[in-house]
C-alpha cells in the first residue's frame, strides 16, 4: 500500500514539474495558425525580426531587403520579439493576418 502511494506520489510530482517548466518557457508552443485560405491566397515574408513600434514591424529577409508591416489586435500572432525568425502572411493591402516565429 505505502509503495502504491509513494507511485502515485511520484507521478504528481513529475507532471507538476513538467507543467512548471512548461509555464517558465512561454514562447515554447506556438500560438498562431494561418488558414488554409491564408496560406494559399496571401503573401509571406519570411526573416529576422528587426524592431518593433507601435502597430508596426520590421523584418529583414534573406536577401537582406527590410519589410514593414502593420499589424493590429485582429492579427493572430505567436509571441514574438526582436531577433526572432518569423513568418508573416499578408494582405495586398498591406495588413498581417498571421505572424507567426519560423521554424
Amino acid at each position: 500500500m505505502k509503495s502504491i502511494m509513494l507511485s502515485f506520489l511520484a507521478a504528481g510530482l513529475f507532471c507538476f514539474g513538467i507543467s512548471v517548466a512548461q509555464a517558465a518557457n512561454p514562447m515554447s508552443e506556438k500560438e498562431a495558425s494561418p488558414t488554409l485560405k491564408e496560406r494559399i491566397t496571401k503573401d509571406t515574408v519570411k526573416g529576422t525580426l528587426m524592431k518593433t513600434e507601435g502597430e508596426y514591424y520590421w523584418i529583414k529577409d534573406t536577401d537582406g531587403k527590410e519589410v514593414k508591416i502593420h499589424v493590429d489586435k485582429s492579427t493572430k500572432m505567436d509571441k514574438v520579439v526582436v531577433g526572432d525568425m518569423v513568418k508573416a502572411y499578408i494582405t495586398d493591402k498591406g495588413h498581417t493576418t498571421t505572424l507567426q516565429r519560423a521554424d
